[in-house]
């Protein structure tokens, strides 16, 4: 009887751990890269190690060591937790202990690897940075694998898998979706692995990565054979190798080969079987793997078994059963034992058959009753993540409700307060009518007529923004639509003046947006909802609003915004603050102008600054910018309106935000907008 080989289980073992064997030579480039970046920090006068620049550099130097230099990783990551639990640096500290936990990982002390794990899962903070959940849960998956604690894996890999999906990422989707196939691959259930394998390839596409798609491609010809899809399983194999012969990759080719072994092996073509397992087993040499290598030789005893060489199929079968015992892998001393049951039944040894088949026997009723512990284990690992993951929703919908409820007490009584102010300004006008005496009521009545000279004064505002600014483009709109439906010669009119209304309406558009929360900012008790804002990504989507502005005028974009900078700050506020700066940049910029969007960091605030070299301000025209008692406006390079309102709405948000404005210009060079906002470092 053929029992099926699991060297590819095995290998899978070490698929987990991130395809990170195939990127050593890259990462020695990436070494060199983050070394070199400290050094160049190190060399400034003004240099510190408090620096969180140079703490991420560590950070990222030390995980690009876990392969090749693992003391000098020890190292970094040591000075990278201490600089940052130093200086409150939540996310170097975060960064660290994942790097902590990946080398013992990569060392072999799981339990380690576990407790750096555990350590960092517990930190509140965690939830705010995504990449480092996914890479700790990750982690701690693959330390339960080695551990063969599949159903605490399992559990991890699903909670990855969870934020994967909620953020996008399409490296982790592939990589957990692969993880999960490795579990049930190694668990026999080929339909479940399947179902993740194929989840994986889907993703695989998308990354356009030529290694990964050839790792996958193999895991799928191992999955195929285990099915019966033979000429699938060929397929797949054809076009890992091809892929192979552009990209080279020694460990994983290893391992397709041992796969293409299997294939030959299930056809009973035993010499092309033994062909392809004896060119693994040479490739895998310089690897310590010890389950793949007793797989590998497995396959070599099934393959000389075939070819009723005996003595060949008995040499190979007993150094695969010393390597299974020395690995404690009792599936492959079941199989062992059963194949040299078989060899001494064809020998005519009848005792030592009969001593093998019992040996098998025992093994295989401890392995089943393994198996049905282990699906109980893991059909409970699941049912408790889906209750938690329900109970997870079911506290959101209940957050989401008494959100609900607080809108609409908040509207409720702001619509009483409305109706209170408007009792309390009839009264004071009566009281003014009836005892303009009374010195009391004269301080009450002098106060609320300055409140509601700057409530008229507000209210003339938004009338002459909206009788002017926002009524004009309509009423224009309204006449070349009704000449267009009409007059006989109306297209023709409306295709010369459509691009213009075009423009008129979508400044209309911003014009509402800055006059409904400029409303906003001027009611008390209006709330900011803080959180942590990746700049450069905001400020891209910005840009990516103006890009036909931009293209019309042919500036010229100068992002030097960096990746890593965040800060905290209301997202919504935030993106009206730099949409208000950006189209004014734009509007006061000539044609082939440039405009620069730059960050750096100052104490523990982010300055961001967005300079142009436009038409410029005089002094006395920068000291009414921010003016509430005065209404400051000109019109752009290409006579676009504005309506003043713009930069009072921006310096509000600022402050409301723990920020601060300021602008430099001169006529004719240029003006820069610098916005302070508190940096995201907890």
């Amino acid at each position: 009887m053929y029992s099926k080989s699991n060297y590819k289980l095995n290998f899978l073992l070490l698929a987990l751990v991130c395809f990170n064997f195939y990127t050593a030579l890259a990462q020695k480039d990436s070494v060199q890269l983050y070394h070199e970046k400290n050094l160049e920090l190190e060399k400034c006068p003004d240099f510190s190690e408090n620096d969180f620049e140079y703490i991420d550099n560590l950070n990222k130097l030390s995980y690009y060591q876990r392969l090749i230099a693992q003391d000098s990783m020890k190292i970094n990551s040591k000075r990278a937790l201490e600089l940052s639990k130093k200086n409150n640096y939540v996310y170097g500290e975060l960064e660290a202990l994942s790097n902590f936990a990946t080398l013992y990982l990569y060392t072999g002390k799981t339990d380690k690897a576990i407790e750096f794990c555990l350590t960092t899962v517990n930190n509140p903070h965690l939830k705010d940075y995504p990449k480092i959940e996914m890479k700790i849960y990750n982690t701690l998956g693959q330390a339960y694998f080695f551990k063969n604690d599949y159903p605490s894996t399992y559990t991890q890999f699903l909670h990855a898998l969870a934020i994967a999906e909620r953020t996008n990422d399409e490296f982790n989707l592939f990589r957990l979706n692969m993880n999960l196939g490795t579990i049930f691959s190694r668990l026999e259930d080929s339909d479940e692995a399947l179902k993740y394998y194929a989840a994986a390839f889907e993703v695989v596409k998308k990354l356009n990565d030529p290694t990964k798609e050839a790792m996958m491609l193999s895991n799928m010809a191992f999955l195929n054979i285990e099915l019966g899809n033979l000429r699938v399983a060929k397929s797949n194999l054809d076009e890992t190798f091809k892929m192979y012969e552009t990209h080279n990759n020694n460990t994983w080719l290893a391992w397709t080969y041992a796969t293409q072994g299997l294939y030959y092996l299930k056809l009973n073509d035993y010499e092309k079987a033994i062909k392809n397992y004896q060119k693994s087993l040479d490739m895998h040499s310089t690897i310590s793997d010890v389950k793949t290598k007793a797989d590998i030789k497995y396959g070599l005893a099934r393959s000389y078994l075939g070819l009723n060489n005996l003595v060949k199929s008995e040499e190979f079968v007993l150094k695969s059963l010393d390597l299974y015992k020395s690995s404690d892998y009792d599936a492959g001393l079941e199989k062992a034992y059963r194949t040299m049951y078989e060899i001494k039944k064809k020998q005519n040894l009848i005792t030592e058959s009969l001593k093998y088949l019992e040996l098998t026997e025992k093994i295989s009723n401890d392995n089943y009753k393994k198996k049905n512990r282990q699906n109980l284990m893991m059909l409970n690992a699941k049912l408790n993540f889906d209750k938690e993951t329900q109970r997870l929703k079911a506290e959101n919908e209940l957050a989401l409700n008494e959100q609900r409820k607080y809108v609409k007490w908040s509207l409720a009584g702001l619509i009483t307060l409305m109706i209170i102010v408007f009792l309390i300004f009839s009264a004071n006008q009566r009281e003014k009518k009836l005892n303009k005496k009374l010195a009391n009521q004269a301080e009450i009545l002098n106060e609320n007529q300055k409140k509601l000279t700057q409530i008229n004064a507000n209210q003339d505002r938004l009338f002459s923004i909206v009788g002017h600014d926002l009524r004009g483009p309509i009423i224009s709109l309204n006449e070349i639509l009704a000449l267009y439906l009409e007059d006989p010669e109306g297209k023709t009119y409306f295709e010369k003046f459509a691009p213009q209304l075009k423009e008129d309406l979508e400044q209309v558009q911003f014009t509402m947006d800055n006059l409904l929360h400029w409303g906003k900012t001027q009611m008390q008790g209006s709330t900011v909802n803080i959180k942590s804002i990746q700049v450069k990504e905001e400020l891209d989507i910005i840009l990516q609003l103006y890009r036909n502005e931009i293209n019309k005028k042919s500036i010229r974009i100068n992002n030097q915004v960096a990746t890593n900078h965040s800060v905290f700050a209301d997202l919504q506020q935030f993106n009206i603050i730099f949409r208000n700066l950006i189209n004014n940049a734009i509007k006061f910029t000539p044609n082939n102008g440039m405009i620069t969007i730059s960050t750096k960091i100052k104490n523990r605030n982010l300055v961001i600054e967005v300079s142009d070299t436009g038409v410029g301000m005089t002094e006395e025209d920068v000291q009414k910018l921010f003016s509430s008692s005065e209404n400051f406006s000109n019109y752009g390079t290409n006579k676009e309106k504005g309506t003043g309102l713009g930069l009072r709405l921006v310096k509000a948000m600022v402050i409301k935000n723990n920020g601060e404005i300021a602008v430099k210009s001169e006529p004719n060079k240029g003006s820069q907008f610098i916005v302070e906002l508190p940096l995201a470092i907890a």
